[in-house]
């Protein structure tokens, strides 16, 4: 976790560390069931990638309490919250402090329902939080079309590190549908192409 606290490129601190731990101390005291998905329940998995976004997932129902919590801690607002009448399925926060900006993913069903249920404890720099498991994470990222996202498919898979069976049987009690593509992108994990050949030197 400590890679994502200061900037590769200038050495700064990115604010992320302080801004996570005061959100995810807030949504606990609130008791509001949620989970930590994305980047930073990935590096809490032990695959960190650099990032300044906290991404959190609510059941719909929950909206209005999370959305409160966030903006009783002075997290501002960036994207509209409702849109003609109809609740948006992702509001975007920004913390003025520190400029991290934090994701709050409003679920209407399956899969997050589940991963918010099903998800254990671990520690975010220092704070207590529900977070996705690897399992979880696999089928999140199934549903997404962000290249990066598929990256990270790519990296849990070849890491070993995930119960891919088990990550079927949930996704097989979800969306059963889903399964041909999941299998197709654990192959294209574990047997990426091979990178095109040099071409030759030119003479000088």
């Amino acid at each position: 976790m400590d890679l994502l606290v200061l900037n590769p490129v200038t050495g700064k601190t990115t604010g992320l560390d302080k801004t996570v731990r005061q959100v995810l101390r807030a949504m606990t005291r609130s008791r509001v069931p949620y989970c930590v998905i994305g980047a930073t329940a990935l590096a809490a998995r032990g695959f960190p990638r650099m990032t300044r976004v906290l991404d959190l997932t609510v059941r719909l129902h929950d909206r209005e309490k999370a959305v409160a919590v966030l903006r009783s801690e002075g997290l501002r607002p960036a994207t509209p919250i409702e849109a003609d009448g109809d609740p948006e399925p992702m509001v975007v926060f920004v913390d003025p402090a520190s400029r991290v900006e934090v994701d709050l993913l409003i679920a209407a069903g399956d899969p997050e329902w589940t991963v918010i249920g099903e998800a254990t404890r671990s520690k975010v720099f220092g704070a207590s939080a529900p977070v996705a498991s690897l399992e979880h994470l696999l089928i999140l990222y199934l549903y997404s079309n962000q290249p990066r996202h598929w990256g990270d498919f790519a990296t849990i898979v070849q890491s070993g590190k995930a119960d891919l069976k088990a990550a079927e049987r949930q996704l097989r009690g979800m969306h059963a549908e889903m399964l041909p593509g999941f299998r197709r992108r654990v192959r294209e994990a574990q047997a990426p192409p091979a990178p095109p050949k040099r071409p030759p030197r030119r003479a000088r």
